[in-house]
Parts: C-alpha cells; structure tokens; sequence
C-alpha cells in the first residue's frame, strides 16, 4: 500500500482534542504529522507561536514544516476562511493540490493532517482522498463551549458579536449564505451558533469518519480511544504504551445550575430548527440543495429577496472584504520583516572584522 493510501486525516472543532491525538503520531515513529495546515496564519505561526499552556507535553507545533519547507509555495491563507462548505463534486483544484503536496512530502513516512477546519468539507475530502482515513473527534459541547469561551472576559463571554479565539463569528459569516440561521437576528446568545455548528459538525462526520472518538468518554474517562485508534492504524503494543502516558485529564469547569438551564434550553432551540430545515435528518446524505428543495416551507423565509437579506449580504461581503485585506497586510508586515532581516545580514557579511 502506497504513503498515499495510507493518509490520515484529524477533523473535529477547536479544542475538542485534535491537538491531542495530533500529537499521538507526532511522537510515533513513521508518521509525519502536520499541524493545522489550513491555519490562515500559517507562516507566521512557525516562527511566533508557541503551544498553548493546556497542550501538555507538546514542545513544538510546527516542527514538520520546518524540516519540508517546501509546503509554502502551495499554502494560501484563504484556505481558512472561503469555501468552508464543500460537497462531494464541488472543484477546490487548489487546496486539493496543497494537500497532496504535504502527503509527497512526507516521503516514506504515514502523513497525518490535523485539522479544524475541514469538517464541513468531509464530503470533498473523502471524494478526493478516497483511501485516506478519516478520524474524527468531539466532546461534550458544554465542555467544548467553555474550552472555546473560557480566555474571555465574563462580562461578554456569551455574547454572540464578541469574536473569539476560535473564530465562531467568522465561521457563522462564512458559512450564512448555506445556513443562514447562524446570523439569527433574535439569538443574542453565543452558544446559539456554537451549538448548531457542532451539531452539523458532527452530523457529517457520523458519515465520512472511518472512527469516530469522544473526547470525555473514550479519552478522560478511559483508554478506549487506543482500541478505535487500533481500528484504522497497526499499533504495537510498545506504542500502544507510549500513547497511553501522553493522555492528560484536566480539570473540569463547574456549571451553575441557571446557566446549565439555560444552554439547554438554546439547544433545544437549535435542535429544532436543524428538525425543521431537514438538516438533522439529511446533512451529509442529501446535497443541499435536495433538502432546500424539499423543505421549502422553512427555506423560503431565508432565500435573497428581502431587503434586510439583501443587506445582510452586502455586510458578509464587506466583512469577508476586510478579512482579506487584513490577511494580506499581515502577510505584507512578514514579507517586509524577513527582507529586512536579509538586508541586515548581508551589512553584517559586509562588514569589515576586526583583524582586517
């Protein structure tokens, strides 16, 4: 079996444990493990950040990169941020190319891509990289939500407009031309897209993960995880061993009784509303464009003939508009940073030594 065949690819929300099994193979002889590659800062982030104080036993996220530099010509940051839905047939020519570039480059090992933002586009991927595995992860979304929340002041912790670490607001812009409810002018509340994109998170995966692992039950509370790793991967026990020693159990948040009351109820608000667009039955088996036609009662209020849609539109463009331009200043700070790192070193190669 071909480097090729054997792919595996790491999908799950922020901070539902992609990190950690991430790391599982970083530490496994014969696997290549790359870090995030579709993290929109990707080439600044080599060199400035460091892993996070809650990743314990992680050293370095980016080591890989380092050592196959030649991943950067086919890196785009707008991977992060466009097409975040795709289907099975949709043409993504160029991230599908910047994939197969990281599995060329990672020679006779397994190469392992860890993501967070791919799994609204399990479809396409599985219909690219037919013989690739596909592991999925998640945890209980009250856990998920504080994990995403918790650097937050408490004062705006929950409110919707506050942008996060973890870029829930752009992901609801994003994706609001397909799920419009993500923008729902009456949910003030931010666990209200949180949750309804957890939900769908995890309704794909139910179909195009090979394993499927609970972050809580099968990782925290047990080493089952080991045994649904064993599924799709040949693990000797030696490894076996060595990844058991890496799980980490932190400590868990305390929820208080008014606010656990009222995620449930914003849950069960978004259950139904997943019920009645067709999504909670049908996303992921059907195109979208199937369960638009076929449930257009509830569609019909969302399609582009309003003037507030309309406006809503022309704001997500400028939005998007803006992101870009701040991506690409970002890129030009870099660009111009190394050029002058370059000068500084040639003035020194020039510079006369004392013994001359």
């Amino acid at each position: 079996m071909s480097v090729e065949n054997q792919a595996i690819f790491i999908t799950g929300r922020f901070r539902s444990g992609t990190s950690f099994l991430w790391q599982l193979f970083d530490q496994l002889d014969g696997y290549c493990a790359w870090y995030e590659p579709l993290h929109p800062q990707l080439l600044a982030a080599i060199n400035h950040i460091q892993p996070k104080q809650d990743h314990v036993g992680i050293q370095d996220y980016w080591t890989t990169y380092r050592q196959h530099p030649g991943f950067e010509k086919y890196h785009d940051m707008s991977f992060a941020t466009q097409n975040l839905y795709l289907e099975a047939n949709d043409d993504e020519a160029r991230l599908a190319a910047y994939i197969n570039q990281l599995i060329e480059l990672s020679g006779d090992e397994v190469p392992v891509l860890q993501f967070n933002r791919v799994d609204f586009r399990l479809p396409w991927l599985r219909a690219n990289f037919p013989n690739a595995k596909i592991i999925h992860i998640a945890r209980n979304p009250l856990q998920l939500y504080h994990s995403q929340r918790k650097h937050i002041n408490s004062a705006c912790r929950h409110d919707v407009n506050y942008w996060d670490a973890y870029e829930l607001l752009p992901w609801c812009y994003a994706l609001s031309n397909e799920f419009p409810f993500l923008l729902k002018a009456n949910s003030k509340h931010a666990f209200y897209p949180f949750y309804a994109l957890y939900q769908l998170s995890n309704r794909v995966a139910e179909i195009y993960a090979d394993v499927s692992i609970n972050l809580d039950k099968h990782v925290f509370q047990s080493d089952e995880f080991i045994a649904k790793l064993s599924q799709v991967v040949k693990l000797n026990d030696q490894q076996k061993h060595h990844i058991k020693t890496l799980t980490h159990v932190p400590d868990f948040p305390l929820f208080n009784d008014e606010l656990t009351d009222e995620l449930s109820v914003l849950m069960t608000e978004v259950d139904l509303e997943l019920t009645s667009s067709g999504l909670m039955d049908h996303f992921a088996q059907w195109p979208l464009s199937k369960i638009k036609q076929q449930y257009q009662s509830y569609w019909r209020k969302h399609t582009a003939g309003t003037g507030c849609y309309q406006q809503l539109l022309l704001h997500i463009h400028q939005l998007n508009s803006e992101m870009t331009r701040i991506l690409a200043e970002n890129d030009a700070i870099k660009k111009q940073l190394h050029c002058l790192q370059d000068q500084i070193e040639v003035m020194k190669n020039k510079a006369p030594t004392n013994h001359e």
